[in-house]
């Protein structure tokens, strides 16, 4: 059978919440449940998750901003050229985007400068300085890089350029000296600025020169653009950044913004709600694409133009790139399976595969796939010059990438990254010592986290509970995205009415439960698995346009064939759990000796059980609830 997980050892079923814990917050019971899962078991906790309070000025967080906005009046006054040196990934264009606009709406000249990812590598190098000392620029900011460039920055003071650098990649050792710092890590550990990415340290800047100069047209596109870059970089959807992108998101899809306007139209947006997902699965993918295959100053022209055919002509431009994107990235993915497939043995702890022909600009998002199918971390090699390959990493969350490269630092020529990606330069000769040294640090990371195998699905819900009422409540939790992920429900019993293998592996299910009927689909199927009659399935939920008519639909992560029989394994106990004359719950231990219980008040304990701590009992009563999906 092919490798198409994502393959799960078993279901991990959530265990029983106190009832007292339910807050008194309008929200249906199971949504309650699931938000104390997930450590908001305080009512100011959820107020404050729902509703977030406004941003504390961030001068107060970050120690350098004054210093940073105090130069750029100086720009201004004196009629400097201020460069902008950004990166070639969504994060680092839009963070570029975003300042050169913002600056030139305070009359303050601005030009920025973007490497290209084949010729020049990553972020702010030697060339790039000569370049902008030469146009006659005197101060440099970095956005989304700069914190590890010190040859750069020795160079850049010693032709006299100030540098404010903004940057939230790991600091490897002492940052840099330069004018002034704005780095997540520097602000207090409680400060909701600790999570921002690129763009929110370009907004941050931005947004408090603007209030400096009480200019409101300085941010006219500035949100846009922060909140598709903060979901393009998978960054923490926390603090700052889900305040601003509940702020952000609503009024994304009215952008003044010619650039996004046309990629709209072109993607065939036409929804007033583009969410995160929006962002992360059809925006993002083709920014990215134009810095993975292209010259990345095509999205900055794209982002700054302000001629609605002009933008439309880039945005075609971009459209192309995209195109030829997916098909590398589809060539390189059916490559990578196919390798693993011949190893036919034991996936490795880390998977780590290199070839001299893929291209370097789109093995990250293959990396992210495998990581996604098989749940492992994963470096993805391409070869570049002069027996060198370079890496793309990704990995599952908890697994921290930047910790495992710094870890095998004395194998790399040079390395970088954040605990969910990163990327590393290495001799031929090395890799296979390396991969040696990254299997063994993966090892002991899944023996610590051996979880990460397990399906946890966060609640049960039945299908008579999913309605609109119900999707509204929902979106109270938006925007999803790393640390506050899409709720993955689960639901047991449920009988296939139709199912339909659609182009691309993927199926079309109809599905009932107790008269209740709900479409679904689950994404990249193995078409080879039977899917049977009965089963319980893991989903999120989403909604469908089709003929313009809008429906609820499930999204399957996962299908288990159902079983009337529960098992459920408590300390080195396991016990048999199943429903006994429609309303009478029945569990049985191995020797058959029986607690049987109403949905209400449990009786007629037999003796063997009796003697069992009474909490013991009440939690194992609890759990077979849970795993019989009466409760969820």
């Amino acid at each position: 059978m092919p490798l198409l997980g994502p393959e799960y050892s078993s279901w991990r079923l959530p265990l029983p919440v106190d009832e007292n814990q339910l807050i008194n917050i309008d929200l249906p019971h199971c949504l309650k449940v699931l938000l104390i899962r997930r450590g908001l078991d305080l009512e100011a906790d959820v107020h404050q998750f729902l509703r977030p309070r406004d941003l504390e000025d961030p001068r107060s967080h970050f120690r350098d901003l004054n210093q940073a906005i105090l130069r750029l009046k100086a720009a201004r006054e004196n009629k400097e050229l201020v460069a902008i040196c950004g990166d070639y990934d969504a994060d680092g264009m839009t963070s570029a985007a975003l300042l050169v606009k913002a600056l030139k709406e305070m009359n303050i000249d601005a030009i920025a400068a973007i490497p290209n990812r084949l010729e020049e590598g990553y972020g702010l190098n030697t060339n790039m300085v000569r370049k902008l000392h030469s146009k006659g620029s005197k101060l440099l900011i970095t956005v989304d890089n700069g914190i590890n460039a010190f040859d750069a920055i020795n160079l850049a003071t010693e032709l006299q350029i100030d540098i404010v650098l903004t940057d939230h990649h790991e600091i490897k050792a002492s940052p840099p000296s330069v004018l002034a710092l704005l780095h997540p890590s520097t602000t207090p550990k409680a400060s909701p600025y600790r999570e921002l990415a690129g763009v929110g340290l370009a907004y941050i800047l931005a947004s408090t020169l603007a209030n400096e100069f009480k200019s409101v047209d300085a941010l006219r596109d500035s949100l846009d653009l922060f909140c598709i870059g903060t979901v393009a970089d998978m960054a923490p959807l926390t603090g700052a950044n889900r305040q601003l992108l509940i702020k952000g998101l609503p009024r994304l899809s009215q952008t003044k913004s010619e650039g996004l306007r046309a990629l709209y139209k072109l993607i065939g947006i036409k929804t007033r709600n583009i969410d995160a997902t929006m962002i992360s699965f059809q925006i993002a993918p083709r920014i990215n694409a134009v810095g993975r295959i292209g010259n990345p100053e095509l999205i900055l022209k794209l982002f700054l133009e302000e001629d609605a055919d002009k933008a439309m002509d880039l945005a075609k431009e971009c459209e192309e790139l995209n195109r030829q994107r997916r098909e590398l990235c589809s060539g390189i993915e059916e490559e990578a399976l196919a390798i693993l497939e011949a190893d036919q043995g034991a996936l490795s702890p880390f998977l780590l595969l290199a070839q001299n022909h893929w291209h370097q600009g789109v093995i990250g998002i293959v990396a992210s796939k495998i990581v996604e199918r098989f749940q492992r971390p994963t470096a993805l090699l391409a070869g570049c010059k002069d027996g060198f390959f370079r890496a793309s990493v990704r990995a599952p969350e908890g697994f921290v990438v930047n910790k495992a490269l710094e870890a095998c630092a004395n194998k790399l020529e040079s390395y970088g990254g954040h605990p969910a990606a990163g990327g590393f330069t290495i001799k031929a000769e090395n890799i296979a010592s390396l991969h040696e040294q990254l299997n063994i640090y993966a090892s002991d990371w899944l023996t610590v986290n051996s979880d990460n195998t397990l399906l946890s699905p966060e609640a049960n819900i039945t299908f008579k509970e999913i309605t609109w009422d119900f999707w509204s409540s929902l979106q109270k939790l938006e925007p999803f995205g790393i640390r506050n992920p899409r709720p993955l429900f689960w639901s047991r019993g449920c009988e296939v009415k139709n199912k339909r293998l659609l182009r691309g592996g993927h199926l079309k299910l109809t599905l009932s439960q107790q008269g209740t009927e709900l479409s679904a689909i689950y994404w990249r199927a193995n078409e080879n698995n039977i899917v049977p009659q009965f089963l319980d399935i893991a989903f999120s939920i989403n909604t469908n346009v089709w003929n313009q008519k809008k429906s609820l639909q499930l999204e399957i992560k996962a299908i288990r064939k159902h079983e009337v029989v529960s098992t459920i394994r408590k300390s080195d106990r396991f016990y048999r759990c199943f429903i006994r004359n429609e309303e009478e719950v029945v569990i049985q231990n191995k020797s058959l000796e029986e607690i049987k219980y109403s949905n209400q008040t449990p009786y007629a304990l037999k003796s063997s059980l009796i003697n069992v701590e009474s909490n013991y009992i009440v939690n194992l009563i609890e759990e077979s609830k849970i795993s019989l999906g009466l409760i969820p």
